[in-house]
């Protein structure tokens, strides 16, 4: 959906469908829903930007819509990592840092092992994963904050009270959640779960997908003068370290970002650990019990060497999957669906003389022309209407399936405060159940 970027790194879903995301050279920039590619005006004067280091991880607040604000983890001149807060502004133009930084003193030396990602947990603290700086002191150590997972208040980047060693005399051990990490590449939260998962890279063998236990080691130590000839959890060493829920064995390759695939519409992929691989060019779903055992891996063939090495695969709102390309010249974003899956959007949901009016938009890429759409109201089918309007914008954007996918819909309900929700029916696949478009909240 979007072509000739650079080593587009990490991505967030904005206003009205727009695409927030960073550049690893050190551009932030913007998607807009009809195609435009802006970049974002903001001070990256003091980012480092050489080998594996530059404008990395990029997460929103969960309360974006309100407060504007987004975080970043970053290569700085220090040379470190650090993780800057920002406010982006009302039309997406421009963004100013409220934290300067909000963690920083991550090592970083070359710019080897610097990747760096944030996600917010189910308890809205700021979590934070980190390479180990290619140092080999680092991963072991509480007193350094490379190679290891972090969970700090948004806020004030203090470490959050429950931490396991938030008792600690040492500032940054009391940041750690886990340690005895190499090189943390992705970083999700499980839908449902208050786990956090993480993907890491190995050195020639073992890139691992982990579950993060509180205070737990992860094993990895290359001592003196730093031996990758080390397992990378080496149980020799630590017995009570964590093992990994998958790792590769022998080759590697190259696994990095990874995103929980959610959603009816996703059939046999729904609830499975989606992730992207550099080195071996592909998309690989994972699946795992509630318990945390491996069961099976799925490789998506129609991206496989497509599109060249991939870099970050990230859900989105409407229900797509949008994955990030890491080729260095003509990268992408790339928008995924399941095949025959809807897409479209809420736009609008407003009290008009008691009764509600909700409109927006829906397409079926099995079929052109109208499709229907269900309005569920707190959690209960209402009724079902169909696309049909006049939408010119939405036939720009999807020229295919020409220009009538617009709806509006009006319906009666109770006096109060309301959840609306809008779902297209999957005309070409209705035993996968309906996509969830959208959501909002009205009182009547």
């Amino acid at each position: 959906m979007s072509d000739g970027l650079t080593l587009p790194w990490d991505l967030a879903f904005i206003d009205d469908g727009a695409i927030l995301f960073t550049e690893r050279p050190g551009r932030l920039k913007v998607r807009f829903r009809d195609g435009r590619v802006m970049r974002v005006d903001a001070d990256l004067r003091d980012l480092f930007a050489r080998g594996e280091s530059g404008l990395l991880g990029l997460e929103l607040h969960p309360d974006f819509a309100t407060n504007r604000r987004f975080y970043t983890c970053q290569g700085h001149t220090g040379p470190q990592i650090q993780v800057i807060g920002w406010t982006l502004s009302a039309d997406a133009t421009s963004a100013t840092r409220f934290a300067d930084p909000l963690v920083g003193g991550i090592p970083l030396v070359t710019g080897r092992h610097g990747g760096c990602r944030v996600r917010f947990g189910p308890d809205d603290n700021l979590w934070i994963a980190t390479g180990d700086a290619a140092k080999s002191s680092t991963p072991q150590s509480l007193a350094s904050l490379g190679g290891k997972v972090l969970r700090v208040d948004p806020d004030t980047g203090a470490g959050v009270a429950d931490n396991p060693f938030a008792n600690s005399a040492n500032r940054n051990a009391r940041l750690i959640y886990s340690y005895g990490h190499r090189n943390l590449q992705g970083l999700d939260l499980r839908p449902g779960t208050d786990e956090m998962w993480t993907v890491e890279h190995g050195p020639s063998r073992d890139d691992e997908i982990n579950r993060i236990v509180a205070g737990g080691n992860y094993g990895w130590d290359p001592g003196p003068g730093y031996n990758e000839g080390v397992p990378m959890t080496d149980l020799a060493a630590f017995p009570n370290a964590v093992e990994a829920q998958w790792s590769t064995g022998s080759p590697t390759l190259a696994m990095s970002g990874g995103t929980w695939i959610t959603g009816r519409h996703w059939g046999p992929l729904q609830d499975t650990f989606a992730v992207a691989s550099l080195k071996n060019r592909s998309l690989r779903f994972f699946d795992f019990t509630a318990e945390g055992e491996f069961l099976a891996m799925e490789i998506g063939d129609e991206l496989s060497g497509t599109f060249g090495r991939l870099r970050t695969p990230v859900m989105a709102p409407n229900g797509l999957l949008y994955v990030t390309t890491s080729n260095g010249s003509n990268d992408r974003i790339i928008e995924i669906a399941p095949t025959g899956a809807p897409r479209g959007s809420l736009d609008s949901v407003r009290a008009v003389d008691g009764r509600v009016r909700a409109a927006g938009w829906a397409i079926d890429p099995n079929r052109t022309g109208v499709i229907p759409v269900r309005v569920v109201i707190d959690g209960e089918f209402l009724t079902k209407k169909r696309s049909g309007r006049r939408r010119p914008d939405v036939g720009r954007a999807f020229p295919d399936y020409g220009a009538r996918h617009g709806f509006v819909a009006w319906f009666d309900v109770p006096k109060g405060t309301h959840e609306v929700c809008i779902e297209a029916v999957d005309v070409g696949k209705r035993r996968q159940g309906p996509v969830r478009l959208g959501c909002r909240t009205i009182t009547v």
